[in-house]
């Protein structure tokens, strides 16, 4: 799932961006909501792609792909100001309940890590009103990150899960 991005010309939507794309993000499923920072006028979303099972990583270029009908509701936050996707999530497993994710994405796996604990950060001080440091702290005790695609060159994704049962 993704929008177009803010340069012109025809863009693959094979690997995943800062507007997102192909992701392949498994905690992303139905019941999730997503964010998206629009770049061009009407956004020009799409999405596709769908896969039955596959693991986080998705290591071999493939999951259990299956055609998919997929209802979605489209709704501008203008309120809303962020660089990369984001998403709310029921998850089940070691990162059951609600939670909050962020996203990294880059060629280099540890610039991927660093955008999708920035982009924590920037979540918890909007939102929750910690300072940076309080949010760096909380971040380092309380969020989990996870591989969550690495197949789709140029980029990997790194994901920041971050429990919502914390605040109540």
């Amino acid at each position: 799932m993704g929008v177009a991005l803010a340069e012109p010309g025809e863009h693959s939507t094979i690997p995943p961006r800062g507007a997102g794309g192909n992701m392949d993000i498994k905690q992303l499923t139905k019941g999730s909501t997503l964010y998206l920072p629009v770049a061009v006028p009407g956004a020009l979303f799409s999405c596709g792609d769908g896969h039955a099972a596959q693991g986080d990583g998705e290591v071999c270029i493939t999951a259990i792909e299956t055609t998919m009908t997929a209802t979605l509701r489209l709704t501008v936050r203008r309120d809303l100001r962020i660089a990369g996707p984001e998403f709310e999530t029921a998850s089940a497993g070691a990162l059951a309940g609600r939670q909050y994710v962020t996203t990294g994405i880059a060629p280099d796996l540890m610039e991927a890590t660093k955008g999708a604990v920035r982009a924590m950060i920037a979540h918890l001080v909007s939102a929750c009103g910690l300072t940076r440091e309080e949010a760096y702290v909380l971040c380092s005790v309380a969020v989990d990150l996870k591989i969550s695609e690495v197949v789709d060159a140029p980029n990997w994704v790194v994901s920041a899960f971050l429990p919502m049962s914390l605040f109540g």
